[in-house]
């Protein structure tokens, strides 16, 4: 037996409803992001935009815009194999004309391929380095991209499920997760922490007044994430628990 699961095996996954392809790039979506997906659902306005950072199989905001029509989404993935199961899952699940899919680290993309608030299109995912572009466009800075854009560039709601257990814990993984799971969507640093600092640090720059983030988390860190957001100038930072009564969600509110 290696530890397998049947839908790596099969290739397939359900996750609220609906049924997702993986590749060795994509975590097997888990029944309690689920209530991530319903506290988006609540917290995004008729209409928004939405900001999935390290998207994976798309599950996430394919789930939202799947449940809500009218709403829009950028998703953003490090991995471009990634990206490609989630552009078949968006198309196979009606959504593509309504999900822009980026490969870059975390809020990266966003400065690379929208300074100025230009919305983006599915369309063929590059694999080529993102920093080269960066180098080319150097003449002008964050700030000035920031000041340049326009309504379009800013988002409703920002959620992520980023990697969040700490290095020395990946080996101690069930063998389904630790050889089967892409190490790149488990690994969170040293302490686990390394994703949220980095979300909690820049999310206010992408966000409109009101706006909130949510963020997925392990069960014994709701403290200390909660804390990053503190630190970063949110207000109302709440932890919400799953089904199994952990600590599975924390909200941010940018006023």
């Amino acid at each position: 037996m290696t530890g397998e699961s049947v839908a790596r095996i099969i290739g397939i996954r359900e996750f609220y409803g609906l049924g997702f392809t993986l590749n060795a790039a994509t975590l097997e979506p888990r029944p309690e992001t689920e209530l991530l997906v319903d506290m988006a659902l609540g917290a995004l306005p008729a209409g928004g935009r939405l900001l999935d950072l390290g998207t994976g199989s798309g599950c996430i905001p394919i789930a939202i815009l799947a449940n809500q029509p009218d709403a829009t989404a950028v998703a953003v993935d490090l991995s471009a194999l990634a990206l490609e199961a989630a552009q078949a899952n968006a198309i196979s699940h009606g959504v593509a004309t309504r999900l822009s899919l980026l490969p870059g680290s975390w809020f990266e993309p966003l400065t690379n391929d929208s300074p100025h608030g230009e919305p983006v299109q599915v369309r063929k995912l590059r694999t080529g380095n993102q920093r080269g572009r960066a180098a080319d466009s150097a003449t002008t800075s964050s700030f000035d991209k920031l000041r340049m854009r326009s309504d379009a560039a800013f988002f409703d709601l920002i959620v992520s499920n980023p990697p969040y257990i700490t290095s020395a814990v990946v080996e101690t993984l069930a063998p389904e997760v630790r050889d089967f799971d892409p190490r790149l969507a488990l690994d969170g640093g040293p302490d686990g922490l390394a994703p949220y600092r980095v979300i909690a640090t820049q999310a206010a720059n992408w966000l409109k007044p009101g706006a909130w983030v949510l963020v997925e988390i392990g069960y014994d860190q709701g403290a200390a994430v909660s804390a990053l957001f503190l630190e970063a100038g949110f207000e109302d930072v709440a932890v919400h628990r799953d089904l199994n009564g952990l600590d599975r969600v924390v909200g941010a509110h940018h006023l």
